[in-house]
């Protein structure tokens, strides 16, 4: 049987399979979240899917998505892009989180994810990307509008969502897992609604796997987090912040 164009959460590229051959077909291996109950949820990351991370401003976004990030490249060449948090500090805390901090041997920065302070999303109809990003198995964009061209800021609420579902079709046709991040206004609490905060929308109509960060209470170091699948099972448990 000839392989599946991308046999995981979608099937793309303009072809049709049988229910029979879709289900007896092998799933494309999965990279670990490093989270035990995440990964009996979801699966792990599997190529070309999508993940998608909300939570407000300060509980803990970032700490996530590295987290993420340096599980995933414990077995696979991740990219960790982030606009706001200095590329050293980012290294240190990637560092800190995978449990290195004194190792000098080379090879032990060989499973770390790389980091990057920009990485400019590709134009609507632009089938290329960075080539360190078409290569990669997951590229975590901490956060998706920090990554937006200047002539992005001032898109429609429809150029939201067709730039972002651009940005799939682009990383399913390499085969690449995303996981993008947008911060909530400090404070917020609960699930988001698509009032509230214009990222809403745009994640929830792409994500495979969605994520919400909320606070256990303002003095614990422990924070909930809802992870839901598209079509499937859905969990909240805490995590720690750390």
């Amino acid at each position: 049987m000839t392989s599946l164009h991308f046999d995981g959460p979608m099937v793309a590229g303009g072809l049709s399979y049988s229910v029979d051959e879709l289900l007896v077909s092998p799933g494309p291996p999965s990279l670990s979240t490093g989270v035990e109950w995440i990964d009996q949820v979801t699966g792990g990351v599997a190529p070309g899917s999508v993940w998608t991370v909300l939570g407000a401003t300060g509980v803990g976004v970032t700490t996530l998505a590295t987290r993420l990030a340096t599980a995933a490249g414990a077995s696979g060449t991740v990219i960790l892009a982030n606009g706001h948090v200095p590329s050293r500090s980012l290294a240190r805390q990637a560092q800190q989180i995978a449990g290195r901090v004194g190792q000098t041997e080379p090879q032990a920065s060989l499973a770390m994810p790389r980091l990057a302070s920009w990485l400019p999303l590709p134009n609507l109809g632009d089938n290329s990307w960075d080539g360190d990003c078409e290569r990669a198995d997951v590229v975590v964009l901490d956060t998706w509008d920090e990554m937006w061209r200047p002539e992005h800021w001032s898109h429609t609420r429809e150029q939201r969502l067709a730039g972002v579902r651009w940005l799939r079709e682009v990383a399913r046709n390499n085969h690449t897992a995303l996981v993008l991040t947008c911060r909530l206004p400090h404070g917020s609490s609960g699930a988001p609604r698509p009032d509230v905060h214009w990222a809403v929308e745009p994640f929830d109509d792409v994500a495979d796997v969605s994520m919400w960060l909320d606070w256990s209470d303002d003095r614990s170091p422990w924070r909930e987090l809802t992870v839901r699948v598209r079509g499937g099972r859905s969990a909240r448990n805490r995590l720690l912040s750390g």
